[in-house]
């Protein structure tokens, strides 16, 4: 599957570098030149279940830049993510993958 640019600085191959290093080509489009991180994350989002939906016992992940917008979002939906089992990595400006584990209140 192709990737887009999501970001200014997070190209689609710099995604696709790091999440390959992660998973196995386990990849999620999302939209050319979309500059919302809320309307990117939410495509990303329709996309990884659509393809949970296809193929229920794969590796399914969303790779977005690491900023605190996108941080925000996935904290959000931390339940959503959990319940259908796609994981989310934040790509750092260097390349490297940070996957998302929610904070475990006391």
């Amino acid at each position: 599957m192709t990737l887009t640019e999501i970001a200014a600085w997070c190209t689609a191959d710099h995604v696709r570098a790091a999440l390959e290093r992660q998973l196995a080509g386990a990849l999620v489009e999302v939209p050319e030149d979309d500059d919302s991180p809320r309307r990117a994350f939410s495509e990303a989002l329709r996309r990884s279940l659509m393809l949970r939906q296809k193929h229920p016992f794969d590796v399914v992940a969303i790779g977005l830049p690491d900023l605190l917008r996108y941080r925000d979002l996935v904290a959000g939906s931390e339940v959503t993510l959990r319940a259908t089992n796609i994981e989310a990595y934040f790509i750092r400006q260097d390349g490297s993958a940070e996957q998302y584990q929610p904070e475990i209140e006391d």
